[in-house]
């Protein structure tokens, strides 16, 4: 089979595309023949190194960790059949999606909502996980919360944004000005430029503030937080993990880290507001395989409006 590979940590220019052996279905595993994959920040930090405790040294390594695409081998004896179209996120720190072919387990994967093309389903799994388990799990958000999402026109953030609203959240939206009228169309019932205003200094109040971006530190922001209130990171980093656990056992205000998972319910959960138009994927580009490098420049600009997909011939 086809499929992205780097043999070192660099700059985009070392993804190439290689032959490797397809995979064979190994004990509950589920073969899927991928039609679309997507790029997250997380595809260019491994590639760049910046988790190779997790990653180690050994090459070449693959990348991509969400997908749709058709099922093409089945060994787990479950719900899902040859053909079946899917969608579903690889746990863990290997990425392998970026490739014709990819085997995954049974908790990785849900049914592809059939109003979505390949493209859009493919950017569906991980913002909208990651989103999704935020919000529920680490700010346990009810009806009515004022949510603020810093960062809502990313990947991430416009999913958080839906998301948000779904659960009954009133959002408010730090983005770009550029990016306003497409955040409000999502949901967002007020929107923040960050360039003319600092959200820290505005005198509102949140139940929960998603540092979706990773520039706003708890610190700055537990004087806009209710006295309950819940900051939640996506970033890696010594101060975010100190932050958690200052105020892990607290009853105040609380900081929290959050971790994607692969969850088939969840999977399903969302893949049904897809189905249902409550949310939908935002694609900033959609690139061939063999401009994956380009792909990537282009998620490390910081600048993309919604997912970045790649498609698999």
């Amino acid at each position: 089979m086809k499929a992205v590979v780097f043999e070192a940590y660099g700059p985009a220019d070392v993804l190439r595309i290689d032959d490797l052996q397809d995979p064979a279905p190994g004990p509950e595993d589920i073969v899927v023949r991928v039609r679309a994959a997507a790029v997250n920040p997380k595809d260019t930090f491994i590639r760049k190194g910046r988790f190779k405790d997790f990653t180690g040294d050994s090459f070449p390594q693959q990348t991509g960790f969400d997908f749709a695409g058709e099922v093409a081998a089945v060994n787990d004896r479950g719900t899902f059949q040859v053909g079946e179209p899917v969608i579903g996120m690889l746990d863990g720190w290997k990425g392998k999606t970026c490739a014709q072919f990819v085997a995954v387990k049974r908790h990785q994967l849900a049914a592809k909502p059939a109003t979505l093309s390949w493209e859009q389903a493919a950017a569906l799994p991980l913002v909208s996980l990651t989103a999704l388990q935020a919000l529920r799990d680490e700010g346990a958000i009810q009806p009515g919360w004022r949510v603020c999402i810093n960062g809502a026109s990313g990947g991430v953030g416009t999913m958080a944004v839906q998301i948000a609203k779904c659960l009954g959240a009133s959002v408010t939206a730090v983005c770009g000005a550029e990016s306003h009228a497409r955040v409000k169309r999502l949901g967002a019932d007020a929107c923040i430029d960050y360039r003319q205003t600092d959200i820290t200094r505005s005198g509102r109040l949140f139940d929960i503030f998603f540092d979706v971006f990773g520039n706003q530190p708890f610190a700055a922001v537990q004087p806009i937080l209710t006295p309950t209130g819940t900051w939640i990171s996506t970033v890696l980093k010594p101060e975010v993990f100190a932050a958690v656990e200052q105020t892990r056992t607290a009853s105040g205000q609380k900081a929290r880290l959050i971790v994607v998972r692969a969850d088939a319910d969840d999977l399903a959960h969302v893949a049904r507001w897809a189905e249902d138009g409550r949310i939908e994927p935002i694609i900033h580009a959609v690139y061939p395989m063999d401009q994956i490098a380009a792909a990537h420049r282009q998620q490390e600009t910081k600048h993309t409006h919604g997912k970045i997909v790649i498609t698999i011939a």
